[in-house]
């Protein structure tokens, strides 16, 4: 600041220390955007260039899952070991390791747990995981929640940004759903948050709906329509 021509120092905030981290994160996402294709002028084509990862990014979640089910497996049955060679264990220790084990086990088998917990819910035969790979078509596509798509060019671009919108939907969901079952794992035996289980539900569940945004979305069109 300026005062009577004499220029005084002012001490920065601690928000305004990290505006350049953010400056910088932003200008090498936009460069990471930019690098996929010299001519992404838009946003649909910029956003179709980031999209082509989330095949391999869900391949790699499914990879870190199978392995922290393993450990947490592992260290549940520590767990026990430890419960069994003390004389008394007190009520409600051997939530903790039951729980680790069923979420653990769950991890494992993620892509089986996913497509199983959907067809619960849903009561739908799509499948996430179904042909033994990642392929987030079979549960829809964005351009089908628009309704009739015709053949000029402003619609096929509007079908292309909803697909591309619905996928990244999807994804978020698989991520909520993954992030649910970790917070699951916490919320028994000694140390438990209050509140965790219901913070672990609402993960799963709307994770879920989301995984199955298209499916969810004719429902509910379905429902205030009443169509069949």
């Amino acid at each position: 600041m300026q005062l009577m021509g004499w220029s005084l120092p002012v001490r920065a905030s601690h928000s305004d220390k990290k505006r350049p981290f953010a400056i910088k994160l932003s200008g090498l996402l936009l460069l990471f955007l930019v690098s996929q294709n010299a001519n992404a002028t838009d946003l649909q084509t910029a956003l179709t260039n980031l999209s082509n990862v989330i095949v391999p990014m869900t391949a790699m979640l499914l990879v870190i899952s199978f392995c922290a089910g393993i450990f947490m497996i592992m260290g549940a049955i520590m767990q026990m070991k430890k419960f069994g060679m003390v004389s008394q264990t007190q009520h409600g220790e051997l939530g903790g390791p039951l729980m680790k084990m069923l979420v653990g086990t769950v991890l494992i088998y993620l892509p089986t747990s996913t497509d199983t917990m959907m067809s619960s819910i849903f009561n739908t035969s799509a499948e996430l995981f179904g042909t033994g790979r990642v392929n987030y078509q079979n549960l829809g596509v964005g351009s089908t929640v628009l309704g009739y798509i015709s053949a000029d060019g402003l619609s096929t671009q509007w079908a292309a940004l909803a697909n591309t919108l619905v996928l990244y939907i999807q994804f978020l969901g698989f991520l909520s759903f993954i992030k649910g079952w970790f917070i699951m794992s916490h919320s028994a035996g000694q140390g438990a948050q209050a509140g965790s289980f219901a913070k672990a539900l609402t993960h799963i569940i709307g994770g879920i709906i989301a995984i199955n945004f298209v499916g969810v979305a004719k429902i509910i069109s379905n429902t205030i329509n009443g169509t069949g």
